[in-house]
């Protein structure tokens, strides 16, 4: 092989190599730049994720409201002082009473200063001496809205116009029960309109913004309102309270103080 064609030779080699290195090079910075592009639209795609999913994040509480049991207790009051457990037990000597109740709330906040929820709730109680007893159960249900003010749903003050009704049931057991001729009565709850005032207050705003589960306290001033489909008429059309007959419009009206007393958990 002569000198001239050696040197041709390197050349050839040469220019070989350069554009082998510049067809590597080619071909790293267009797959790069494809890798760079789809790592953009993935975190495109994650940051609209979440968006979406912070736009239903901490709309959604869980409510557990301790109120029923201070007014089962009330009922259970009431029931003693028209004198059902006098006049119609034999004795009112170990006279025992009790009363318990609760009640569950789920809420949805679609928009910044309002939450929509339904309310539901049992209480249940008993006066007994010897034999004879009287028991008593309500269900409580509820759907309202509640409109926020001086902050974002769902915690603050808020007001709230609801719909709702309560199913009452009563009824004896036992020897002079029977003989007094008390069956006691139900009653399918009727239908009220009504209005709420309260507030949410958030536990722990600062330490607890970024936990999954945040924690408030559900406390309400009053709840006011009438029932248009009274449940008092299955009520007051049984003897033992007849006497209460001509008070049937006031009864029907709804005025509860502090009807909400409890936590709600928002997640």
């Amino acid at each position: 092989m002569t000198k001239n064609s050696l040197n041709a030779l390197k050349k050839q080699i040469f220019k070989r190599l350069k554009l082998f290195i510049i067809s590597i090079t080619l071909i790293f910075v267009c797959a790069n730049n494809i890798f760079a592009q789809n790592i953009e639209e993935k975190k495109e795609e994650e940051k609209k994720e979440n968006k979406a999913w912070d736009s239903v994040k901490g709309r959604s509480l869980f409510g557990i409201n301790f109120a029923p049991t201070l007014y089962a207790g009330i009922f259970n009051l009431m029931v003693d002082k028209v004198k059902l457990s006098v006049d119609n037990f034999g004795t009112t000597a170990n006279l025992k009473n009790y009363a318990f109740g609760l009640g569950f709330s789920y809420d949805f906040a679609p928009l910044n200063f309002m939450s929509v929820g339904l309310d539901i709730g049992f209480s249940i109680g008993e006066i007994k001496s010897g034999e004879d007893r009287l028991s008593f159960y309500t269900i409580p249900w509820s759907l309202n809205v509640k409109f926020f003010v001086f902050k974002k749903a769902p915690f603050g003050f808020f007001l709230s116009p609801r719909i709702g009704g309560t199913a009452v049931s009563m009824k004896s057991y036992g020897p002079n029960m029977t003989a007094k001729g008390f069956n006691g009565f139900y009653s399918q709850g009727g239908f009220y309109l009504s209005f709420e005032l309260g507030w949410r207050i958030q536990l722990f705003p600062k330490r607890g913004a970024d936990w999954p589960v945040q924690v408030g306290i559900d406390i309400s001033l009053f709840d006011i309102g009438y029932y248009v489909a009274p449940w008092t008429s299955a009520m007051t059309s049984t003897q033992e309270f007849a006497s209460l007959k001509q008070f049937e419009k006031f009864l029907n009206m709804r005025l509860l103080l502090l009807p909400r007393l409890g936590i709600t958990l928002r997640f």
